[in-house]
């Protein structure tokens, strides 16, 4: 399992899994209080990757390594904030754009209304006069604003479709930031935002906590392209065996929950009981023709009262640890 992976971990049921983390951790710690940097969660965190990083790539764990690949850690997540950033920038710059030119053809407008009624003046007094080479004039400069006019509305009509696309690409980067590359179905950020909806907006709720089960065992034997392409086939099962109302989230690893706004803990129970049974016989057939199979651990809890969402969660977790202590491969409420 990659570094990534393991911070992103809710829980730890393997024994070495669980040794491994335990060593890093204090390693981190060790480091962090030798150098005197503030044991902060964002600084522990951080060094926790680092020192996981340097026992992955098979580091010396050395001062001057661990400062080195800290270096290069920042400079990965600053580059991917740069990314972010630029696309923020784009966005921005276009709108400023649009803004801009769309407040220009607005204020030629008004000047145009305004000459418009300066020409009606003068054409009536034109007729009334019976001045034929000055309505002739007058005709000739009318054409010249109904000309300008109409490359204003073109101008009208390109902003219009420019908002359109800075619209599209404002709604393209909102689904990117929430959705999970890999698995294609939310990510936890995602959760984290709906939290407070599920708890205000619905009188009840169901949650299913999904854990792959054996997944470590996948990625050892197969390596971590095969563990991808499990997480991808659960991902793929959330999107099409769940209703349009239920939500599925990719937590952590391996990892998922599924919330039922207003779902009770029998359809809780039989959402859980289809997807088992779906993930049970789906098939991943590798390029050297092996086929291989993958199970999945689930447990659902209901929302009892005013219970908040990590209440809820915390008895759907429960529930699952139980689900794999008897055996895996199977659905437990609680």
């Amino acid at each position: 399992m990659s570094c990534k992976e393991l911070m992103e971990r809710h829980r730890i049921d393997n024994v070495d899994e669980f040794k491994k983390v335990q060593e890093i951790a204090k390693l981190a710690i060790n480091f962090i209080t030798k150098n005197r940097i503030p044991l902060t969660p964002a600084n522990f965190d951080e060094w926790f990757y680092v020192v996981c990083k340097a026992i992955e790539d098979k580091h010396v764990l050395s001062e001057k390594n661990l400062r080195i690949l800290y270096k290069k850690y920042h400079e990965d997540f600053i580059s991917e904030l740069d990314i972010e950033k630029k696309e923020i920038e784009e966005i921005s710059i276009s709108l400023k754009d649009v803004t801009t030119e769309s407040n220009q053809i607005l204020d030629t407008f008004d000047a145009n209304i305004d000459h418009h009624s300066e020409l009606i003046n003068e054409s009536i007094d034109a007729i009334d006069q019976r001045d034929v080479q000055k309505i002739e004039d007058l005709k000739k400069r009318i054409q010249a604003l109904e000309e300008e006019n109409r490359k204003l509305r073109a101008y009208l009509e390109r902003n219009r479709k420019k908002l359109e696309l800075v619209e599209a690409k404002f709604h393209e980067t909102k689904k990117e930031a929430d959705i999970d590359a890999l698995t294609q179905v939310y990510n936890r950020k995602r959760l984290e935002k709906d939290v407070e909806e599920f708890d205000l907006n619905c009188s009840t709720y169901s949650v299913i906590f999904i854990d792959i089960d054996n997944f470590k065992k996948i990625n050892d034997n197969f390596g971590h392209s095969v563990g991808d392409r499990v997480l991808q086939e659960v991902g793929e099962i959330l999107r099409h065996y769940l209703r349009r109302n239920t939500y599925a989230y990719r937590y952590g690893g391996e990892e998922f929950v599924v919330v039922i706004p207003e779902g009770s803990i029998e359809v809780a129970r039989i959402i859980a009981n289809r997807l088992r049974d779906v993930m049970e016989n789906r098939t991943i057939k590798l390029d050297d023709h092996t086929i291989i199979n993958f199970t999945a651990s689930f447990g659902a809890a209901q929302r009892r009262g005013n219970e908040s969402f990590e209440e809820v969660l915390k008895r759907a977790d429960e529930a699952l640890y139980e689900a794999k202590r008897s055996g895996k491969n199977r659905v437990v409420l609680k």
